[in-house]
């Protein structure tokens, strides 16, 4: 049965003006010509109830109306509107030294603030032992208590309060003043309160005091009243909201709630947090340190109930942040962008999401898998995934079985080098990391005067199911060949052999180089998918020259064949092309039809793709072998002659490729006319 009932509270205060004030806003003057003084709105329609020998929590940041509802259940003050009915007796510990005379000893006022809590005389002395001793004021009780000092004070006062036999005990920060000894003492005396079944509202910002007395935590943010099903989510969700007013804006939709706290952002759904502790945070390399977009001053510029517009200045880097976030359909919909004041060099750049550790499985574009588990041997960061250059789509779900949704992120990137990974954190982070970042292939990338565009991301919850249909969406095909798994994805194919990718970066890829310019089959225009039973066939549109790749493929004895054609709209010269594929830095040895050899090392410094063979003539096939690993063979069914070499790409990618390269032959072009030409015919297996 509720012993405390808050019914549609509010209270509004008028602001109020120094005896002298007669001139300006709210002076004098203003009152005689009739016009009104301003008021604050400090509680807006707040309703909860307490039941009996409950424990209450109530948190905010300053000025969010905490003291001022507690005076309001104790009758100090009373509602501009609303409703507060409170059964039993009352004891509350609001002010420091309230209901004190300073004049009067402490004996003197154990005595009255006793009787104005409703004891009688008799009671008190029944108690009075009891009191002096659990304040621990002992030889000082017959001093005047304007002697005392603020600890002594509040000592006496919680010691009258706690003896008093309450029913409901009203607490506030005063109880901080104490030292460390005393405040052991009044937690365990709460404690014994609590045993005997009353009940207690206790205001603090002592957040680990609230999380250990309390079985019940609201918030009250700017006035309003913000309830969790557990103190842990109150608090968390609390916490996010720590920091600079013009960096802080909390925004909702349905049940999807995000709060922008100076450069980062936090993420919940149905009242609970979907990211970790740490956020979704920014950061920019320049000079051998990184520039984190929570060191920026924020400013928010736009304000609405379902998002915002903002601006962070770094305050080493000469540029600034420009941010939108909204939330649609239960969404976090986010641009982000930049603006350069002067020309600087940066490295990279990074979008860190920071997902909390019960997330135990996870899905990247097609490729899926399950965490390692967090131990505390781990000391640093580990990749889960390789950076995928087009990264789409990721997800983190939950167990099997529970009920958890799970968080997909899904990214647009109109910037080509941005790719995407997943990391398991140190044990002491404890949490999932999904990393967007866009890397200078050569160091530092100068970035000139002006605005740029980085990424756009959507955030939001669903089911493995839902997951799976956001893959086939996005027009990947999966072909298995006995253990031996393709997944071409918009001009790559990804390649894993029993559940093991064995590719990286570009994976299997094409490439043409006209006017000195590589095209990348990964930058056209992929459109056009047709499934024909275990085939596909895929269509890829240069975006910049007359011609377009059809590529079809299918599953063949342990591997897959592969046909790409070449069709130009109209003439053009080529420098070369050729058919690739990237490995896994574990491949150590290659071999062609001509000689083989070990891959070398390759060096920090390395920063361009090195040619690893020496002889440079047809050949039908190109392999590598790396212990534990499948041998991966390229082979060319002799429908054009093919040039197969072996690479090692720059330490960036950190990977090893077998090339079939294709270059003129007698002439300084390759030639294409209008029309259909063979571009590659053969197969790729790995046994």
């Amino acid at each position: 049965m509720p012993v405390i009932r808050v019914d549609r509270v509010s209270k509004r205060y008028r602001s109020r003006a120094g005896g002298r004030a007669l001139l300006g806003r709210g002076g004098l003057f203003d009152r005689l010509r009739g016009v009104g003084r301003e008021t604050q709105l400090v509680l807006d329609g707040i309703t909860f109830s307490v039941e009996k020998g409950e424990s209450l929590g109530i948190i905010g940041a300053n000025g969010s109306g905490k003291s001022t509802l507690l005076k309001i259940i104790a009758g100090v003050t009373v509602p501009s509107s609303g409703n507060v009915r409170v059964e039993g007796r009352v004891a509350s510990l609001l002010e420091l030294g309230a209901g004190f005379h300073p004049m009067l000893t402490g004996r003197e006022n154990v005595y009255l603030n006793a009787g104005l809590l409703g004891m009688r005389h008799a009671q008190v002395e029944e108690r009075f032992d009891d009191i002096v001793a659990f304040s621990g004021i002992g030889e000082h009780i017959d001093s005047p208590v304007e002697t005392y000092s603020s600890g002594m004070y509040v000592r006496i006062a919680f010691a009258v309060a706690a003896h008093t036999n309450p029913d409901v005990f009203l607490i506030d920060e005063v109880l901080a003043v104490g030292d460390e000894q005393f405040q052991r003492r009044c937690r365990n005396r709460i404690g014994e309160l609590m045993e005997q079944g009353k009940t207690i509202l206790f205001v603090s910002h002592d957040l680990g005091i609230v999380n250990t007395l309390c079985n019940r935590v609201v918030l009250l943010s700017q006035g309003k009243l913000i309830e969790r099903e557990s103190p842990r989510d109150a608090i968390d969700f609390y916490l996010r909201q720590v920091g600079a007013e013009n960096g802080l804006h909390s925004f909702s939709q349905g049940g999807t709630e995000a709060i922008l706290c100076d450069g980062r952002v936090s993420l919940f759904r149905e009242g609970h947090e979907l990211s970790a502790p740490g956020g979704f945070v920014f950061q920019m390399y320049n000079l051998g340190r990184w520039h984190t977009s929570t060191e920026a001053d924020w400013q928010i510029t736009v304000r609405t109930p379902r998002g915002c517009i903002a601006r962070g200045r770094m305050p080493r880097l000469p540029i600034t942040l420009l941010w939108r976030l909204d939330i649609v359909d239960g969404e976090l919909q986010w641009e982000m962008g930049y603006e350069c004041e002067r020309a600087i060099e940066i490295d990279a750049t990074e979008l860190r999401m920071l997902l909390p550790s019960s997330m135990t499985r996870w899905a990247c574009d097609d490729l899926s898998g399950a965490f390692p588990e967090l131990r505390p041997e781990d000391t640093a960061f580990t990749p889960v995934t390789t950076p995928e250059p087009l990264c789409e789509m990721a997800a983190f779900l939950p167990p099997e079985g529970s009920d958890h949704p799970a968080v997909i992120a899904r990214m647009k990137c109109p910037r080509p080098r941005i790719t995407g990974d997943l990391i398991n954190t140190d044990y002491i982070t404890g949490c999932r990391l999904f990393r967007i970042a866009e890397h200078s292939p050569r160091g530092a990338a100068t970035l000139v005067e002006g605005a740029y565009d980085w990424l756009s991301l959507r955030v939001g919850t669903g089911t493995p199911e839902t997951v799976r249909l956001m893959g086939e969406q996005a027009g990947k095909f999966v072909l298995q060949s006995g253990g031996l798994t393709a997944c071409f994805d918009r001009g790559k194919v990804r390649l894993a052999k029993d559940g093991v990718q064995i590719t990286k970066h570009l994976h299997l890829y094409a490439s043409l180089r006209v006017g000195s310019l590589w095209n990348d089959s990964t930058a056209l225009r992929w459109e056009r998918f047709e499934r024909d039973g275990e085939s596909f066939t895929a269509e890829g549109v240069s975006r910049r020259f007359p011609f377009r790749l059809i590529w079809t493929m299918r599953p063949c004895e342990k591997g897959f064949a592969m046909i790409i054609e070449l069709e130009a709209t109209e003439a053009f010269e080529a420098d070369e092309h050729q058919t690739s594929i990237v490995l896994v830095p574990e491949y150590r040895s290659w071999r062609t039809e001509h000689e083989k050899g070990v891959y070398p090392d390759i060096e920090p410094g390395d920063g361009d793709w090195n040619h690893i063979n020496r002889t440079y003539s047809p050949a039908a096939f190109a392999e590598a072998t790396g212990p534990g690993l499948p041998t991966v063979r390229i082979e060319a069914d002799g429908q054009l002659p093919h040039w197969m070499t072996a690479i090692n790409t720059s330490a960036l990618e950190n990977a090893r490729v077998l090339q079939a390269l294709r270059i003129p032959d007698r002439t300084a072009m390759l030639r294409f006319a209008p029309g259909r030409h063979p571009y590659f015919s053969g197969c790729v297996r790995a046994e």
